[in-house]
């Protein structure tokens, strides 16, 4: 009998006996049902291959596990790893027939007609192949590089052997013979056994240390000019005469003895001839073109002479220049001529190397009120000034050391000045010990000088005043005094009376000490200044703990304590935001 549900149960309905057995025999009659269906191998849902996915397996046998092992196992049939390495960088395609022998036939007229045709092969062809060298049949081997370039070697039945080349530019094969071993030998030996073109030992032994051509007459010596020669129609060789007897002499008239030195390029014409006096060394010198022109005479001094006049110029230069130069003709401008006011154009200053005086107390725009003022000017765009302080530090002069420059350009006048030289530097150090307001800024009292270049430091007011415009580079040190709480220090640099930079920062608990305990604050910043800017050193302190205990820097001497203030750089560039 089928299993009967009930589903209409109330909350309060009772489940008596009758309501249990029925819920057993239903699950008993569940499981017997489901074992009858999972025993049943004869597909009773009727399920095809293609609902499970194997719609593409075909209906055949498969093989046996012991016979996939078996297969598996087989190295004759299969492709190991080492034989993969072994044939990755083999040969991609045949140069050979199967059976060994030449893979084309260059046949006259069919597509194998030439071997810019083919690949890389191996071949062989009749005398009517294009591009044969030879008049009878061809074997041989191609190798192709790349589309378009090839080269390889041939041989005809008739022993005959080329190496060949072409690439796409070439409109037909190179061919180039190579000879065998007895070719070559023999025509060694035909070049070597030939006597018209050698030179041989006796020829060398007859013309070493030979004369080419004579320079001289036939005992060795010089040769007399006859009278009335023209020395420009002689050939190449060695000569004397008396000067007045021959035509073109050096010096016409002149009856002094004279060897003269005859040379001809053999270049159409060219000549050269030296002539001297035999009594004094005099020399001159002649040439004649391949024009044919005479170029005259030209006297060569001996090292004697020419020392002489070169002495003589020199004297005479010097004399010229004492007379009528001096360093302050050609530079120093005075009087009227000065410019003196910083404001003039740079147009109005004359070209060349310049200097002038600033006189005492000009404020029309120079870095110092005295000095002196070099002008480099080579035109209205290529103009350099350098301001010189006079280097007098006694007294209360002590800033008038340095080296400024500004240059000029038409159109965008003046640039400001740049201090080159002569850089300020102060250390400046404390005095006592100096208590810090909690939750307060506290300007630190520096107030003892260590150095101060420029007097630039007040230690009234306890700020670095800059005497120039610049980049400044600041430094401090506090050595402070704290004891075991919370504690927030941070110290910093202010530029005219504003916060500009943080120098140090030191915030957390301490409490690993009953007594005070000393901490050091360091840093550094660098500040760009214009003259008259000043800069002082603040520290917030912040602390919790027993309030009577205050903090403060300690007294310490310069190598703890210290605000050290050094000019880097000769001009404040302004911001570019």
């Amino acid at each position: 009998m089928a299993y009967e549900e009930k589903t209409d149960w109330l909350p309060d309905d009772p489940i008596n006996e009758d309501d249990v057995n029925r819920w057993e025999k239903g699950i008993k009659d569940a499981h017997t049902d489901l074992a009858a269906h999972k025993n049943d191998m004869n597909n009773p849902h009727k399920t095809t291959k293609a609902q499970i996915g194997l719609g593409n397996v075909d209906n055949v046998q498969q093989a046996a596990k012991k016979d996939f092992d078996q297969h598996h196992q087989d190295q004759d049939r299969h492709v190991t790893k080492e034989e993969r390495q072994k044939w990755n960088d083999g040969q991609l395609f045949k140069i050979t027939a199967d059976n060994g022998t030449q893979k084309i036939n260059l046949t006259s007229g069919s597509f194998y007609d030439s071997l810019k045709d083919v690949g890389s092969v191996t071949f062989y062809g009749t005398n009517a192949v294009t591009d044969n060298p030879s008049d009878t049949s061809l074997r041989g081997m191609q190798l192709v590089g790349q589309p378009g370039i090839g080269n390889g070697y041939a041989v005809d039945v008739k022993g005959n052997a080329w190496w060949f080349y072409y690439n796409s530019n070439q409109t037909a094969i190179n061919w180039y013979p190579i000879e065998s071993t007895t070719d070559v030998q023999s025509k060694i030996d035909a070049h070597a056994n030939k006597t018209d073109i050698h030179v041989t030992k006796s020829d060398k032994d007859k013309w070493n240390n030979a004369q080419l051509y004579k320079l001289t007459d036939a005992q060795g010596f010089r040769t007399k000019i006859p009278d009335g020669t023209d020395l420009l129609t002689l050939p190449t060789g060695l000569y004397f005469a008396v000067g007045n007897v021959v035509t073109n002499n050096p010096v016409a008239g002149d009856a002094s003895w004279y060897n003269y030195d005859v040379i001809e390029t053999g270049n159409g014409g060219r000549k050269t001839i030296l002539a001297s006096k035999s009594y004094d060394g005099t020399f001159w010198m002649a040439t004649i073109h391949t024009d044919g022109l005479f170029k005259g005479w030209n006297k060569i001094e001996t090292e004697t002479e020419s020392q002489k006049k070169a002495d003589k110029a020199l004297f005479e230069a010097k004399s010229f220049v004492q007379e009528n130069y001096s360093n302050d003709r050609l530079t120093i401008i005075t009087g009227s001529n000065a410019i003196t006011d910083a404001r003039t154009g740079g147009d109005e200053y004359p070209k060349g190397i310049t200097m002038m005086d600033i006189g005492q107390g000009n404020t029309t725009g120079y870095p110092l009120t005295y000095g002196v003022v070099k002008n480099e000017r080579y035109s209205d765009y290529r103009f350099a000034q350098y301001f010189y302080g006079t280097g007098n530090e006694s007294g209360t002069y002590f800033n008038s050391t340095g080296v400024w420059l500004r240059h000029w350009w038409s159109g965008s006048g003046w640039t400001r000045w740049s201090k080159i030289s002569g850089f300020a530097h102060a250390n400046i150090g404390t005095t006592g010990v100096q208590y810090l307001d909690s939750t307060e800024h506290t300007k630190i009292k520096f107030n003892r000088k260590i150095k101060d270049s420029h007097n630039a430091f007040d230690i009234n007011n306890n700020r670095f005043i800059a005497p120039n415009d610049g980049m400044y580079m600041v430094g401090t040190g506090l050595y402070m005094i704290n004891y075991p709480s919370y504690i927030n220090f941070l110290v910093k640099v202010y530029l005219n009376g504003t916060h500009y930079k943080n120098l140090d920062h030191l915030r957390g608990y301490f409490n690993n000490s009953s007594t005070e305990m000393n901490v050091s604050l360091n840093g550094n910043a660098t500040v760009p200044m214009n003259k008259g800017d000043y800069l002082e050193i603040y520290c917030y302190c912040n602390y919790g703990g027993d309030m009577s205990l205050k903090r403060g820097v300690a007294d310490q001497k310069g190598m703890f304590n210290f605000f050290d203030i050094q000019e880097i750089g000769g001009l404040n560039y302004p911001r570019v935001d």
